[in-house]
C-alpha cells in the first residue's frame, strides 16, 4: 500500500467521487497487513521478548517432572487345579483379558496397598495435607487414604503396547528415584496379588475336588452294593461273562443238542440192525457187531478153526473123528456169534431207548427253565442298570483322582509363579520428561514469534483508523488532501496554529500550505471556492487548529482570510489562538451586536477572527437562519475567504447546516484514531445535505511511523532544515 502526496493541481473539483462502499471500509490487502505488521515491528518484539522472558522464567522456576515405564508381559494361565478338566494348551489372552488386567492394575484396592507399601501418605508429593504452605507453615489437616490414591492415580498411565502382550505402566513424579521406585513396586504387586488370587484359587479347587471325590465314593459304594445285593437276590452271577442263568441255558441246549445227536446215532444203528435182520441178511456184517471184541475174538477163533478143517480135509475123511470134532466146534462158535449178535441188538435197543429217555429228560428241564427266563431278563436288565451306574461313578472317580493327582502335583510348583512377568523395570531416569527446556524454549520461540505476529495482525486488521492516504480514498471516495503531522511537545508551543508563524518552513507549516493549494485550486463553476468548512466526525480531531492553522496561511500569502467558530457547543478557537473569549457570531446571528463589534484581528497574522460568542439555546436553528446566509454573503464581499470552525458531525446537527453553506468541506480525521466507520457515517450525514465538495485531511500524524506504512516521499513534510542536513 503506497501513498502519494495530493499535489497543489489536484483540487476538490478535479477528483471523481463515488458513495463510501461498506467492503472497502473492512477489505484489507495482505500487502497493506504486512505493512501494518512491518509497521509494529517494536510490538510484535516486545511481545516475543515477554513471551520468551515468561518462557524462559517458566522453564527455570516449574517443578520438573520425571516419568519412568515398568514393562509386564502377560503369559497364558495354566496348571491351575480349577481347570483340571481342560484339555491342550492353555489359551493366549486375548485384547479383552489386557483390558481387564489393565484395570486391575489401576485399581483402588491395589493402589491403595501400593500407598501403605511405600508410606506414599507421608510424602507431601501426594498428600496435599502435609504440604507447607504459602508462608512456610505445614496444613494441619487429617491424611485422607482417598486423596492420596487419588494423587497417584493422576500421575499413573497403564496402556498395551500396540499388537502384543505387554502391559506398559508409566509414572511420573518430582523425584526421579520415587518414580521408578513407584512403577517398579505396582507391578511387583500385581505379580504378587495374581500369585495369591492363585494360591487362593488352587486351595478352593483342591477343597471342592476332595469333597466331590468323597462324595463320588460314597456313590461308587453304594451303587456297587446295591447291584451285588441284587445280584445275590436274582442269583445273577456271573459266569465266564455271563450270567448263572444264562450258562445254566446255554449248557441245557448244548446237552439236548448232544442227547438228541445220540439218540439219533443209536436210532441209526438199531434201525440198521433190524433191517439186515428183516432182509435176511447177515448181521454180522454190521459196524457194532465187527466193533465188539467178543464177537471178533469168536471171528478169529471160527477163522482158525475152519483154516483147521480145510487143512485135516486134505488128509483126513469128513468121518473122521477129527473132523467131525472140527464140524461140532464150528457148529458151537456160530452159535455163540450169534448169540452175540443179539445181544448187540439189544444194547442197541437199550442205547436207542436211553437216548430218548435223555432227550425227553432235558427237553422237559429247558422248557421249565425258560419258562423263568422272562423273569430272569428282567432282572437282568436291572442288573445291568444298577451295574452300569457304579461303573459310571467308579469311572468319573477314577477321572478326578487321576486329574486331581495330576493338576495338584504340579500345582505345588507352578502355583508360585504368577501368568505375568516384569520384562522391563523402570530406571532412574537422568534427565526430566517436562519440561524439556530445549524443547520447551523452541516451542516458546516459535509459540512467541506467531503470538507477536498474531498480535500485531489483530491490531492491524482491527484497527480503528486510517494509516494512508489510499485507503481513505479507497473507504470513502473522497479526495485525500493531505497529512498533518503530530508536533512533539519539545521545542515547541503548546499552540500548533503558531508553528505556521514561529516556523514558515517547518513540516507543519508545509502540510497546512499543501492544504491551502488544494483550497486554492478549487472551483465553483466559474469562480474560485471562498468559503472553506473545517469539520471532523469527533471532537479532537485538531478542527480548530486546523481552521486557525489555514486562516494564518492564507493571511500570510495575502489574502483576506477571516475565520469564524460556528462551534457554539464548544467553542475552542480562543484556546487555539490564545485570545480570552468575547462576543462573537451568536451575537450577530441574533443582533446584539453589529460586524464592528465581533471581528478581531489575530495577534500573530493578518486574519481577522469572528468567535463563537454566547451559548444559544437552539444554535442549529441560528445557523439555518437566513440571518446566517446573510452575514456569509457580506464576509464573501469584504474577504477573499471565509475559513468556518464547524461542531463535530456526529455530536451535532450543526455541521450539515453549516456544509450546506460552504464552498467546499475539509473532513478532518486523526490519524489511526478515528474509526472507519465513523467517518463514513459523517461522509454519509454531510452528503445528504447536499455536501458534494469534500475532502479529507489526516491530521496528528507520526511521521515516523507512517513511512512504515507508505512509499511515498514526505519531503514535503520535513523541514527544511532536516532536508539540508540530509
Amino acid at each position: 500500500m503506497t501513498y502519494m502526496p495530493v499535489q497543489p493541481d489536484v483540487s476538490f473539483a478535479d477528483r471523481r467521487r463515488a458513495a463510501p462502499d461498506e467492503q472497502a471500509i473492512s477489505d484489507i490487502s495482505p500487502w497493506e497487513i504486512l505493512r501494518g505488521i512491518w509497521a509494529r515491528k517494536e510490538l510484535v518484539l516486545t511481545v516475543f521478548v515477554v513471551f520468551m522472558a515468561l518462557a524462559f522464567f517458566w522453564v527455570n522456576t516449574v517443578t520438573p517432572s520425571y516419568t519412568v515405564e515398568t514393562r509386564l508381559l502377560l503369559e497364558p494361565r495354566n496348571n491351575e487345579v480349577s481347570n483340571f478338566d481342560v484339555n491342550g494348551a492353555p489359551a493366549m489372552p486375548d485384547a479383552e483379558t489386557l483390558q481387564s488386567e489393565i484395570q486391575v492394575i489401576t485399581s483402588r484396592p491395589l493402589i491403595t496397598r501400593l500407598v501403605t507399601d511405600l508410606n506414599l501418605d507421608a510424602d507431601p508429593e501426594f498428600n496435599p495435607a502435609i504440604r507447607r504452605g504459602f508462608f512456610g507453615g505445614r496444613k494441619n489437616r487429617p491424611t485422607d487414604i482417598d486423596v492420596v490414591v487419588g494423587q497417584v492415580l493422576s500421575r499413573l498411565t497403564v496402556y498395551q503396547k500396540t499388537a502384543s502382550r505387554v502391559i506398559a505402566i508409566s509414572f511420573t513424579a518430582s523425584r526421579p528415584e520415587t518414580a521408578a521406585s513407584i512403577a517398579n513396586r505396582l507391578a511387583e504387586l500385581y505379580i504378587a496379588q495374581l500369585i495369591e488370587q492363585r494360591a487362593g484359587i488352587n486351595n478352593e479347587a483342591t477343597k471342592w475336588l476332595k469333597n466331590q471325590i468323597e462324595e463320588l465314593r460314597v456313590k461308587v459304594r453304594d451303587s456297587e452294593a446295591k447291584a451285588e445285593a441284587f445280584r445275590s437276590a436274582s442269583g445273577l452271577f456271573l459266569t465266564n461273562g455271563s450270567t448263572l442263568p444264562q450258562q445254566q441255558l446255554t449248557d441245557l441246549n448244548s446237552q439236548l443238542s448232544a442227547a438228541q445227536a445220540d439218540q439219533a446215532e443209536a436210532q441209526a444203528k438199531l434201525i440198521n440192525a433190524r433191517q439186515l435182520l428183516a432182509s435176511g441178511n447177515s448181521v454180522n456184517s454190521a459196524a457194532e457187531v465187527l466193533q465188539s471184541p467178543l464177537i471178533q475174538n469168536l471171528r478169529a477163533q471160527e477163522v482158525a478153526l475152519r483154516a483147521q478143517i480145510a487143512q485135516n480135509s486134505e488128509t483126513l475123511l469128513p468121518t473122521h473123528p477129527r473132523m467131525l470134532e472140527a464140524q461140532a466146534n464150528l457148529r458151537d462158535l456160530d452159535a455163540q456169534i450169534e448169540k452175540e449178535v443179539r445181544k448187540v441188538i439189544d444194547a442197541l435197543e437199550n442205547q436207542a431207548n436211553v437216548a430218548a429217555a435223555r432227550v425227553a429228560s432235558l427237553r422237559a428241564s429247558l422248557n421249565r427253565f425258560q419258562s423263568r427266563m422272562s423273569k430272569l431278563n428282567q432282572d437282568e436288565v436291572t442288573l445291568r442298570a444298577l451295574m452300569r451306574d457304579a461303573e459310571t461313578n467308579r469311572a468319573l472317580l477314577e477321572s478326578f483322582l487321576k486329574r486331581y493327582e495330576e493338576a495338584n502335583a504340579r500345582a505345588d510348583v507352578d502355583m508360585r509363579t504368577a501368568s505375568a512377568r516384569i520384562v522391563s523395570r523402570a530406571e532412574v531416569p537422568s534427565t526430566p520428561s517436562f519440561p524439556k527446556k530445549k524443547s520447551a524454549l523452541t516451542f516458546a520461540a516459535v509459540a512467541g514469534l506467531i503470538f507477536a505476529l498474531m498480535v500485531a495482525f489483530l491490531l492491524e486488521v482491527f484497527a480503528r483508523g486510517f494509516r494512508t492516504g489510499e485507503q481513505i480514498e479507497r473507504a470513502t471516495g473522497m479526495p485525500f488532501l493531505g497529512l498533518v503531522p503530530e508536533l512533539g511537545r519539545k521545542g515547541h508551543s503548546t499552540r500548533p496554529a503558531d508553528e505556521v508563524i514561529r516556523d514558515p518552513y517547518g513540516g507543519y507549516a508545509e502540510a497546512i500550505r499543501m492544504l491551502q493549494a488544494n483550497v486554492l485550486t478549487a472551483r465553483i463553476g466559474d469562480r474560485r471556492a471562498r468559503t472553506v468548512l473545517i469539520a471532523s466526525a469527533q471532537s479532537a480531531e485538531g478542527k480548530t487548529t486546523t481552521a486557525a492553522s489555514l486562516a494564518r496561511m492564507l493571511a500570510m500569502a495575502g489574502y483576506r482570510t477571516i475565520m469564524i467558530d460556528a462551534d457554539m457547543h464548544r467553542p475552542a478557537l480562543p484556546s487555539a489562538l490564545g485570545v480570552p473569549p468575547q462576543a462573537g457570531l451568536a451575537e450577530l446571528l441574533t443582533g446584539r451586536a453589529a460586524f464592528h463589534h465581533v471581528i478581531t484581528r489575530d495577534h500573530m497574522s493578518h486574519a481577522h477572527v469572528m468567535q463563537a460568542g454566547a451559548r444559544l439555546p437552539n444554535p442549529t436553528a441560528a445557523l439555518a437562519s437566513a440571518q446566517m446566509v446573510s452575514v456569509l454573503a457580506a464576509l464573501q464581499q469584504t474577504y477573499d475567504f471565509v475559513i468556518i470552525d464547524s461542531p463535530a458531525a456526529m455530536s451535532a446537527a450543526d455541521a450539515q447546516i453549516l456544509v450546506r453553506l460552504a464552498d467546499v468541506t475539509v473532513l478532518n480525521v486523526r490519524w489511526r484514531k478515528t474509526s472507519r466507520r465513523v467517518v463514513t457515517r459523517a461522509l454519509k450525514m454531510l452528503s445528504a445535505t447536499g455536501g458534494q465538495r469534500v475532502g479529507i485531511l489526516m491530521t496528528r500524524v507520526n511521521l515516523k511511523r507512517y513511512r512504515r506504512y507508505s512509499d511515498a516521499s514526505l519531503e514535503a513534510y520535513t523541514p527544511r532544515s532536516a532536508q539540508a542536513a540530509v
